[in-house]
């Protein structure tokens, strides 16, 4: 049993250890991506949150700090990382997709529909994955004619 446990985590930190020799990330935003693939969210959140101390205009930094925070239960703050990674990079199709599943998730609905109209701009087959969640969730009727969302959070 010890063994299996220790093989597993050993199958688990090989590939992000190598992920950090090959890559010439910075080493808050290395480490960081090595405990998220471990599903160590708390300690990852803390490298992202360092990477971000060391470059405030890290787009990705902001974004993986942002999912640390949505899985430790952080909503508000995972939205507001989300918000801050899109202020950073408006081009960035993940953040705007990550953000439009919270603010469903969070019951911002219009909001949500905002970032499906940004990701049509930037990402179509990403806009039509949000759509559809929506549409499941509830449909985006309501919004339809909405103005851009107001950033309440």
């Amino acid at each position: 049993m010890v063994q299996d446990l220790l093989r597993k985590a050993a199958f688990c930190a090989l590939p992000a250890m190598l992920c950090l020799c090959a890559r010439a990330e910075p080493a808050p935003y290395s480490s960081g991506l090595v405990f998220l693939s471990m599903d160590k969210y708390d300690i990852a959140l803390r490298f992202f949150e360092q990477a971000v101390k060391e470059n405030p205009k890290d787009a990705r930094a902001w974004f993986q700090a942002g999912f640390c925070m949505g899985k430790l239960g952080e909503t508000e703050a995972k939205l507001r990382a989300y918000r801050k990674a899109i202020e950073l990079d408006p081009k960035y199709a993940d953040a705007h997709y990550s953000l439009g599943i919270s603010l469903l998730l969070a019951g911002y609905k219009c909001d949500a529909v905002h970032e499906i109209r940004e990701l049509q701009m930037l990402d179509p087959a990403l806009a039509e994955k949000l759509r559809q969640l929506m549409n499941a969730m509830a449909g985006p009727d309501e919004c339809a004619a909405a103005p851009p969302a107001q950033r309440t959070i």
